[in-house]
């Protein structure tokens, strides 16, 4: 099986409810298919650098799976027909790791009292971990 990452981004007025129905869908598919998923993230609402289909803002959501090649097809389908979805993408994954991700905008500021190291450096060194 191969691991896939799923990015939704939902329309500005879409309700907790609805976002999770449609998870709970693409769920129901996978599984269906004999799949599985593994994490699943609510980033909450964000800003655009542009508009989309008239609106600056919306809701994203990740949903990280394991699933044959064929549940792709029917999840698009799926997610096609449904108004409250703005975009969405597919991405193959090598490996899954279990990692806390830090949305855009919200990285750890440098401490000016830390000396010669910076954030990105303590970064590189935790990934190497």
């Amino acid at each position: 099986m191969r691991i896939y990452e799923l990015c939704l981004i939902f329309q500005n007025d879409t309700a907790d409810e609805q976002q999770d129905q449609m998870v709970s869908a693409v769920a129901a598919i996978i599984a269906r298919h004999s799949g599985s998923v593994l994490k699943t993230e609510k980033w909450g609402k964000k800003n655009f650098k542009y508009m989309i289909k008239k609106q600056s803002k919306g809701h994203y959501c990740f949903v990280v799976f394991e699933a044959q090649p064929p549940a792709l097809a029917e999840i698009e389908r799926t997610i096609m027909y449904n108004e409250s979805i703005l975009r969405y993408n597919f991405i193959r994954l090598e490996k899954f790791v279990d990692a806390p991700v830090v949305p855009a905008g919200d990285e750890p500021k440098a401490d000016t009292e830390q000396g010669t190291e910076t954030v990105a450096a303590q970064q590189a060194a935790e990934i190497q971990e």
